[in-house]
């Protein structure tokens, strides 16, 4: 590859890589919505599971 070629592929990438931070933020949005909704018997059960701590808590930059 020539040095046009790896920075259009560095373009492209950078621009996937911001695409999926905004659905990330999307769904981090959903998730904090529908547990919104839960009784707090259920969000309790919810939000102390390891995962959900993971997703709810994560932010751009974590993945470096």
């Amino acid at each position: 590859m020539n040095e046009r070629q790896l920075k259009l592929e560095i373009h492209n990438l950078t621009k996937k890589v911001e695409a999926l931070q905004v659905l990330v933020d999307t769904l981090q949005t959903n998730l904090r919505s529908a547990v919104s909704h839960l009784s707090d018997e259920d969000k309790e059960k919810i939000v102390n599971v390891q995962s959900y701590k993971w997703c709810s808590g994560w932010r751009p930059g974590d993945e470096l």
